[in-house]
């Protein structure tokens, strides 16, 4: 027990004189921080404070399991005198896993503001999809699961095949790969446009639109997003048999769909059945927040 004290020392960035409640990281270093901020921001904390004042513990403190260097971060957000530090993605991890446990919303708001997610309505796409996707579902956010799903189901499958270093729950793989066949098979239907206009007496035009639109559909598969529709036109060949029919070397066919699938590309996909969710979806968000 004496050893376990003589190795204790105190946190430079939240020393003795910093505030009126101790926490001690799990490698041994003191936090003082003012307890009223902690039970302003964390409902858990603010629990925690009450029990305690009833026992009229004047130097009340409180041992937890996340290090000296992941609960430093972590106050930050209780602080508006401290600044937040850039961080690295696996000590995000450990912060939002301790913003989960006593419930710190700022810590996912934070996360939130680094992955680009901000709206439902939002254009652009969030950064690193699949780990939002891992972490989203893993801590219950509604939207940043629901942008990193509308992102994956149009994405490369080399995005999807990226290294996370936390498993995405099994169950939401399977649901996106269900949103990604549907995506496919939607825009099958398309590109099946184009041979119900097909001219069999065309001959060798014929051929060469068959064969572009074999290719198309390899890439189809990869990655079911209009930009690919986009990037690979130019393979197309063009039908000059005068039948007046919709080919794939129309212009105009191809972009009448772009309305569409960039509709179906804007919208949030559903959740599954067995996601509870935290945050309404369709609810405007706050600065840098889902």
């Amino acid at each position: 027990m004496q050893s376990a004290q003589s190795t204790v020392r105190q946190s430079q960035n939240f020393p003795a004189n910093y505030g009126d409640f101790r926490f001690i990281s799990s490698d041994g270093v003191i936090f003082n921080f003012p307890r009223f901020l902690l039970s302003h921001v964390s409902p858990v904390f603010k629990d925690k404070l009450e029990r305690r004042n009833k026992n009229t513990s004047p130097e009340s403190e409180l041992r937890v399991t996340e290090d000296s260097f992941t609960l430093d971060q972590f106050l930050r957000f209780f602080d508006p005198n401290k600044k937040k530090l850039p961080l690295d993605m696996e000590t995000m991890v450990r912060l939002l896993e301790a913003a989960g446990k006593y419930r710190v919303e700022q810590g996912f708001e934070y996360w939130e503001e680094n992955m680009n997610i901000r709206h439902p309505q939002q254009v652009g796409s969030i950064q690193q999809p699949m780990l939002c996707l891992a972490l989203g579902s893993r801590f219950e956010r509604q939207l940043a699961t629901r942008l990193a799903l509308r992102d994956l189901v149009k994405a490369p499958t080399d995005v999807i095949q990226q290294s996370t270093w936390i498993q995405v729950d099994g169950r939401m793989m399977s649901h996106l790969m269900l949103l990604r066949r549907d995506r496919v098979e939607r825009m099958l239907l398309r590109l099946q446009e184009f041979q119900t206009g097909l001219n069999a007496e065309c001959g060798k035009k014929h051929q060469d639109i068959l064969k572009s639109i074999f290719t198309m559909l390899a890439q189809l598969v990869d990655e079911p997003s209009w930009s690919m529709l986009l990037r690979n036109q130019n393979l197309w060949a063009t039908c000059d048999c005068g039948s007046g029919k919709s080919v794939l070397g129309s212009k105009e066919l191809f972009f009448s769909w772009r309305e569409g699938i960039m509709t179906e590309e804007a919208e949030l996909p559903r959740l599954p059945g067995y996601f509870k969710g935290g945050k309404s979806p369709t609810a405007p968000q706050s600065c840098g927040n889902n």
